[in-house]
This record gives structure tokens, C-alpha cells and sequence, in this order.
């Protein structure tokens, strides 16, 4: 149940900013000894993250599918947002290593949001195939680590 839970709750936090995963994780590792066992802290870890995953490639496709609106066609057309788009396009297009590592980086430290590069790799057409791993590991460590502080905490004042 708690896994399910997690889960439940990583996908809802992925769609929604204002629901953090990070405290629900926090209050359930201070709660309970899942932060005790590796191998439910790995399982937790990993559940949240293809949750959150999950979630931030329903941002990618609606920014994909976006595309294709007549109201970013008008707002594309002009010279400032084209030129905007067209060297953030630039600086990811066939450079897998740099999209790579901003999802990355995105994905374990929150910097830049994740929601925001959700969008604009969506809009940027990075492919699914290094976008989904590369979010999904990044995920899975930030709630590793963080379920791990906890852990390492408890033990620490306790």
C-alpha cells in the first residue's frame, strides 16, 4: 500500500506544483523505518520516480502537441520568440550529451524546474527515448538521496 501510495502521490505532485513529493517522502521516511531499509527505500525511490516521470511526459506531449496551435504558429511568427525558440533549438538539437545533461540536472537538483524543461524539451521534440530514462534516473536518485538524509538523520539524533 505505501508504494502505491508513493506512487499515487509522485503523479499528482508531477502534475500539480503545489503537491510536494519531497515532504510527502520526508514525512513518510521520518513516520515509518522505510528509510531504515534499503530495499524498500530503493523501492520508494523508484516508485516516486517513474510517478513523477510519468507525470512530466504528460507535460512534454501536451508542449509537443502544442506546437501545432495556431496561437504559438502567430506568436512564432515573430522575430523575438522565433529567434528565442530557434537557439534554444539550436543549442539541443543533435547534441544528445547537452539535452541529456539538463534533463539531468533538472531532474536531481530541480535547477532548472523540471516542469519548465519538461515543456521545452516537449516543445523541442528532444526524442522520448533520452528523455524518459534520463528523467526517470534523475527522479529516482533526488528521492534516494533524500530518503537516505532522512534516514541518515534519524540515526544521527536518535
Amino acid at each position: 500500500m505505501l508504494l502505491l501510495t508513493a506512487f499515487a502521490v509522485s503523479l499528482l505532485s508531477g502534475l500539480v506544483p503545489f503537491v510536494s513529493i519531497e515532504v510527502y517522502l520526508g514525512g513518510v521516511a521520518a513516520a515509518t523505518d522505510a528509510a531504515g531499509s534499503p530495499a524498500l527505500r530503493a523501492a520508494l525511490a523508484l516508485v516516486a520516480g517513474v510517478g513523477q516521470t510519468l507525470a512530466k511526459v504528460v507535460w512534454y506531449l501536451v508542449a509537443a502537441r502544442s506546437m501545432e496551435t495556431p496561437w504559438l504558429r502567430r506568436k512564432l511568427a515573430q522575430e523575438r520568440w522565433r529567434r528565442g525558440f530557434e537557439r534554444w533549438r539550436d543549442r539541443v538539437s543533435g547534441r544528445p550529451v547537452v539535452s541529456a545533461a539538463v534533463l539531468l540536472a533538472s531532474a536531481f537538483a530541480g535547477f532548472p524546474p523540471l516542469m519548465i524543461i519538461a515543456v521545452v524539451a516537449g516543445s523541442l521534440r528532444v526524442p522520448l527515448s533520452l528523455y524518459v530514462p534520463t528523467v526517470l534516473v534523475g527522479r529516482a536518485a533526488r528521492f534516494w538521496l533524500l530518503l537516505a538524509g532522512v534516514d541518515w538523520f534519524a540515526e544521527t539524533l536518535f
